[in-house]
């Protein structure tokens, strides 16, 4: 998954401007439309749960509290505890 400086999400195949995005993919991979048409035709990935990346809510991908570091998710257990 590469994205450039203006945050415009670029094809994993063919680095072009992806349109789409796979969830099942590998780790979400992004395609075009040409590429997404085309792994996705195959019976294999037919089913597969993709998802054009303008209906994709944008979310804060950098800690509020620490912006210079990505955003990292993880559970807690009842005690708050990682």
């Amino acid at each position: 998954m590469e994205e450039n400086p203006k945050n415009i999400k670029i094809c994993d195949l063919c680095k072009s401007q992806a349109t789409n995005i796979c969830f099942n993919c590998l780790y979400n991979y992004y395609f075009c439309d040409s590429c997404h048409k085309f792994i996705h035709k195959k019976k294999e990935n037919i089913n597969h749960k993709t998802e054009k990346i303008d209906n994709i809510l944008s979310i804060e991908t950098r800690c509020p509290e620490h912006p210079k570091n990505p955003l990292n998710l993880f559970c807690l257990d009842e005690k708050g505890n990682k």
